[in-house]
């Protein structure tokens, strides 16, 4: 393969994967522009909106819109336009879709051929919940995770706050564990996560259960979904008491610090080989101080793990926000029972 063609694969490749996740920060130098040939034009769109996926699920259409938009504006001085990138862009500018949600298309890994798809939307806060929306520390601890799957290895994992549910997912689809449970206390995100396990692992639904896969019937772990409140934190049955804990953006409350450190307390005295990953952007230094303090008292300690950068998934962490992933034991010189 020529150096021409190498570039040309990679400018398709950065194109799809930010149409995929709905991001408009690509740009095009017009070296690359000159790439963007027909046959490549014709390429973005058959891995694209002329894909089944995408047809199925499509991405939100105001998006799509201001992507093809942009599109064209750096084609079209260097090459003629293929004739279904605006076809498309007249189809979807007469299109008046206002749904406030949309899917995703998460690429995993350096090609196109793994990708989880979820259902969730952009705004901050939906019906009084954050976890209507993927955030970037879903991203990022579902990349750690899949750099060390060692660590899951036949486990039974327990998410807490799993939003729609991309990490849990991920993890259940890529890493060879035993089961996975995915929390939330709120009707709608349960709801939003059990939609998105029956988009990504469609032949695994249990008859009996909706949302609930047969291990037995499939190469799949098994995955549920259980309403969790952390301040009603002894609901958890003994037979869904995890090996791992996993959470991602759940300490950005005071409020819920305590009851959280309740739930990971009584977790482990159930089980003192218990390991807990907590991801977090930190947007409040003062709240993910008072976390750290609140383990502290709760006879909880942590170390930091270092996470340099994204590798199999994609995520960008802005410069004024910090990255932390924690690992949580409980303090050596605790005693259960004491």
């Amino acid at each position: 393969m020529t150096t021409s063609n190498m570039r040309a694969d990679n400018i398709l490749n950065s194109l799809i994967r930010n149409y995929f996740k709905g991001s408009l920060t690509f740009s095009l130098q017009p070296e690359d522009a000159e790439l963007m040939t027909w046959t490549n034009q014709k390429a973005f769109l058959d891995a694209t909106v002329h894909s089944e996926l995408l047809k199925r699920y499509p991405v939100k259409n105001e998006f799509s819109k201001l992507f093809f938009k942009k599109l064209i504006s750096f084609i079209e001085p260097y090459q003629e336009v293929h004739d279904d990138i605006y076809k498309f862009l007249c189809s979807a500018m007469k299109s008046e879709s206002s749904d406030m949600f949309c899917y995703r298309h998460y690429v995993i890994g350096d090609g196109l051929r793994n990708i989880i798809t979820i259902k969730e939307t952009n705004n901050m806060v939906v019906n009084g919940t954050t976890g209507m929306r993927t955030w970037e520390a879903a991203l990022m601890l579902a990349d750690w995770a899949l750099c060390n799957e060692d660590i899951f290895l036949n486990k039974k994992v327990l998410e807490l706050g799993s939003g729609v549910g991309f990490t849990g997912i991920t993890i259940a689809k890529h890493c060879k564990i035993k089961s996975i449970v995915l929390t939330d206390c709120h009707d709608d995100v349960l709801k939003a996560i059990r939609e998105n396990i029956l988009i990504n692992l469609p032949d695994s639904i249990n008859e009996k259960n909706n949302y609930m896969i047969d291990a037995e019937r499939n190469s799949q772990p098994n995955i549920d979904v259980m309403m969790l409140d952390w301040n009603y934190d002894d609901e958890i049955p003994s037979h869904l008491v995890p090996d791992i804990v996993i959470g991602a953006d759940i300490v950005y409350d005071p409020s819920i610090l305590q009851p959280l450190c309740n739930v990971l307390r009584n977790l482990f005295d159930k089980n003192v080989e218990l390991e807990v990953y907590i991801a977090s952007i930190i947007r409040n230094e003062d709240t993910f101080n008072q976390f750290l303090r609140t383990l502290g008292n709760n006879e909880l300690t942590f170390c930091k793990i270092s996470l340099e950068c994204s590798e199999l998934t994609d995520w960008v962490v802005p410069i004024s926000k910090q990255r932390c992933l924690l690992k949580i034991i409980r303090n050596k010189n605790f005693a259960v029972g004491a």
